[in-house]
C-alpha cells in the first residue's frame, strides 16, 4: 500500500480526475482517527482537541439559536445549515477519535462510519468557505452595522477559519472528485428555497425570500445564484485539495529535517 504522506508535493493535478477518486474507500482507517502531527498511534491531546472543537462550535450554535430563532426561521438559512454541519462533523470526529483511542482496532478498512465522516467533513469545509465568501462579498455591504457582532463573526468567519485550520491538523486525504457531496448540499438548499417560496415562506424580517439574491420571484436571479454557488464550490474543492497537499508537503519537510537532526 502506498503511503500518501510520502507522495511528491507536486502530485500531478490530472491524477485527481480519475473514476477511482470518487471512492470513499481507504485502506488505513487510522488516518481518520488521528492527527497528521501526533507521535505514536494514539494521542490524548488529539482527543482533547477534537472535544474542544465540539465545545467551540456548540457554544456558537447555541448562542445563534437563542438569538436568531425567531419562530423557527433560524432553520431556513444556509448559514445555519453550514454552522450546524460544522458542529455535527466536529462531534462525529470527536466520537471517532475517542473510540479509536480506546479501541484502535475498532474501525475496519472501508468502514461505513468513516466514509460518512470523510464526505461530511469535505462537504462542510467547502460549504463553510462558500458561506463566508458570499456573506462578506454579497450580503454584508447592505448591513455593515452587524459586522463586528460576535454571533455574526462566529457564523460567518470563525465557521470557515477553524474548519480550514482543521484541514492542516487531521490526517486523512482530500480528493477533488468528492465535489459531488457539497454539490448535493447546494442543490438540496436550492430546492428547499424554491419549495419555501411556493409555500409563501418569509425570512427573519418578513421578506418573501430567504436571501435577496435567492428570490424566486425573480427566477433568473435565483437560478444564477445557485449556478454561481456551484462554480464557487468547485473552486473551494480545489482549495481543500490544495490544503491537503500543502499539509503533506510541510509534514514531509519537517520529517526529513527531524531525521537529519537525529543522524547528525
Amino acid at each position: 500500500m502506498r503511503d500518501e504522506s510520502e507522495d511528491s508535493c507536486c502530485l500531478p493535478f490530472r491524477e485527481e480526475f480519475q473514476r477511482s477518486k470518487f471512492s470513499l474507500h481507504h485502506d488505513d482507517p487510522g488516518v481518520f482517527c488521528r492527527s497528521q502531527w501526533q507521535h505514536g498511534d494514539r494521542s490524548i491531546l488529539w482527543v482533547l482537541y477534537r472535544w474542544l472543537l465540539v465545545a467551540f462550535y456548540a457554544t456558537g450554535v447555541i448562542m445563534s439559536f437563542i438569538k436568531v430563532f425567531n419562530e423557527g426561521t433560524w432553520f431556513i438559512y444556509l448559514t445555519h445549515w453550514g454552522f450546524s454541519l460544522c458542529l455535527y462533523v466536529c462531534i462525529y470526529g470527536a466520537v471517532v477519535a475517542t473510540i479509536y483511542f480506546i479501541r484502535p482496532a475498532y474501525f475496519a478498512p472501508g468502514s461505513v462510519g468513516l466514509k460518512i465522516y470523510w464526505l461530511s467533513h469535505f462537504a462542510t469545509v467547502t460549504l463553510s468557505m462558500l458561506i463566508t465568501l458570499i456573506y462578506w462579498a454579497a450580503l454584508y455591504p447592505s448591513m455593515p452595522e452587524v459586522g463586528a457582532d460576535l454571533n455574526n463573526l462566529w457564523e460567518h468567519a470563525f465557521n470557515s477559519i477553524f474548519m480550514v485550520l482543521d484541514c492542516f491538523i487531521l490526517a486523512f486525504p482530500a480528493h477533488i472528485m468528492h465535489f459531488i457531496y457539497p454539490f448535493a448540499v447546494i442543490i438540496t438548499f436550492g430546492i428547499f428555497s424554491l419549495i419555501y417560496h411556493w409555500c409563501d415562506g418569509h425570512d427573519y424580517d418578513g421578506n418573501p425570500f430567504i436571501y435577496p439574491i435567492l428570490d424566486w420571484a425573480r427566477p433568473g436571479l435565483a437560478i444564477g445564484t445557485i449556478c454561481g454557488c456551484i462554480v464557487l464550490v468547485s473552486f473551494f474543492c480545489i482549495c481543500v485539495f490544495g490544503f491537503y497537499r500543502l499539509r503533506l508537503c510541510i509534514y514531509n519537510r519537517c520529517s526529513r529535517k527531524q531525521k537529519r537532526m537525529q543522524t547528525a
